[in-house]
């Protein structure tokens, strides 16, 4: 008979204490991070949106074994990607905070973009893993060596791969929309208002890769759209289209045909931008 037990190793504090998110700070617990090239916070914390049950997020940078803490909340373990991308995974406690700690090699980035600096890639094949990698490094917050990341964070601005994660956006956008119509076709409205609302979404991402957000996950859409009105999308406007749901009166198909319209008239204001090779 199935019978889980649950074993709390280090209780989750309600309340913590700052934390002291600085280079001096980080040695304290781990030290070996000293013969790192560079090091950097990362995750939502770095973004500014954090809160008490956020994870401390930290990228290293290391062509050498780097040498971490062993104790009762730790553990360790490798990584690797379908690429061929390696890493390191330190997880265990900092700070009262969970601390995710990936030690990744100082060439990964310029790896990884590779195919896009070297030409205009017409679509991001690049794997869900590695996308939450770059994104991540383009919002560190630099612990040791800011020269290390501005020269990186050059790079990625000087290559295609923003563009080729947009026109892939694009493309799934439109993909929702042919959905809608065939839904809508078919009678079938409360299918076609999950398609609308997907593809609402795509819009949007596609409008905020344009500007340089490159956050692989919906997860953090509404404040992603309040930090970048320049997309062309407020986090207002999604709101009252979007997840405010039907109007008064408005059935499954009125919804899903106001939305699809409505991510449809964004896709094609882009159209320019998608076919820009700067």
């Amino acid at each position: 008979m199935f019978n889980p037990t649950l074993e709390v190793i280090v209780a989750q504090a309600r309340v913590r204490p700052p934390l002291e998110v600085t280079f001096e700070g980080v040695l304290k617990r781990f030290p070996g991070l000293a013969e790192a090239e560079a090091v950097c916070l990362t995750g939502s914390i770095a973004a500014g949106w954090g809160n008490v049950n956020s994870d401390f997020d930290v990228y290293a940078f290391s062509d050498k074994p780097l040498d971490l803490p062993v104790d009762e909340t730790s553990e360790c373990w490798p990584g690797v990607d379908q690429s061929g991308v390696r890493w390191d995974n330190w997880m265990g406690e900092f700070q009262e905070s969970r601390v995710d700690l990936t030690i990744w090699t100082p060439d990964t980035l310029t790896t990884v973009l590779k195919p896009y600096l070297d030409g205009e890639v017409e679509f991001c094949g690049m794997s869900y893993a590695l996308r939450d990698f770059v994104y991540r490094f383009s919002i560190g917050i630099p612990l040791k060596n800011e020269d290390y990341f501005r020269q990186m964070r050059e790079l990625l601005t000087a290559s295609s791969f923003a563009r080729a994660r947009a026109r892939w956006s694009k493309a799934a956008t439109e993909n929702s929309l042919t959905d809608v119509a065939g839904q809508l076709d078919a009678g079938d409205g409360a299918s076609a208002r999950l398609s609308a609302v997907r593809a609402a979404a795509g819009a949007a991402e596609a409008c905020l890769l344009l500007q340089g957000d490159l956050c692989p996950t919906e997860k953090w859409l509404m404040r992603r759209l309040e930090r970048k009105p320049e997309c062309g999308i407020t986090a207002d406007e999604y709101r009252s289209v979007v997840l405010d749901g039907a109007r008064p009166g408005e059935s499954d198909a009125d919804f899903a045909l106001r939305v699809a319209r409505w991510a449809q008239g964004h896709i094609v204001r882009l159209e320019p931008e998608f076919m820009t090779v700067s």
